[in-house]
Formats: structure tokens, sequence, C-alpha cells
């Protein structure tokens, strides 16, 4: 569904790094946008001063798509669930 826009080094890093967008989620910003180079569709979050956090895992061939597809994304950050990597 995403990808991180930056690399890290370890799970642990990682982690944080979704845990904060999760929290700092009512400050970022982002939208669906057709870039050239890209064959498709593409949505991206960013924080105020424009720093891409997350992007689409994919092009997307129809701009509705995509725009469903980020509109799913943001609803999972809003949404109080557990994740245990653990488990399994």
């Amino acid at each position: 569904m995403a990808v991180s826009a930056a690399g890290f080094p370890d799970f642990e890093s990682c982690r944080a790094a979704f845990d904060a967008l999760r929290v700092e989620r009512a400050v970022h910003v982002g939208g669906v946008q057709h870039r050239p180079g890209v064959n498709g569709w593409v949505w991206q979050l960013r924080t105020a001063d424009g720093e891409a956090v997350a992007v689409s895992a994919r092009p997307y061939e129809r701009y509705s798509t995509c725009r469903s597809a980020f509109t799913k994304f943001c609803a999972l950050l809003d949404a109080e669930v557990a994740i245990d990597i653990d488990a399994g």
C-alpha cells in the first residue's frame, strides 16, 4: 500500500518513524500527482515543510484508484489498531 520515503538502518528506527508518522498525521499534507518519468498516478504524504515521508508503493493507472489508495492509507494511519509483528 505504501513505502517509506526514507531508508532505516534497523526495524526499531523504522517502527519509531512509523509511530511518529501516526502521531503527527494531522500536520502532514499530501495528494495524488502525475509526475514526469512515472507511468501513472502516484501519491505522497509530506511534512508541513514538504519532506516526503510516505509514498505509494506503485503507480496507479487511474487517478481515482490512486486517490482511493491514498485515502485508505490515511485512514489506516488514523485507525486505532495494534500491530504485533512477533505474533504468528
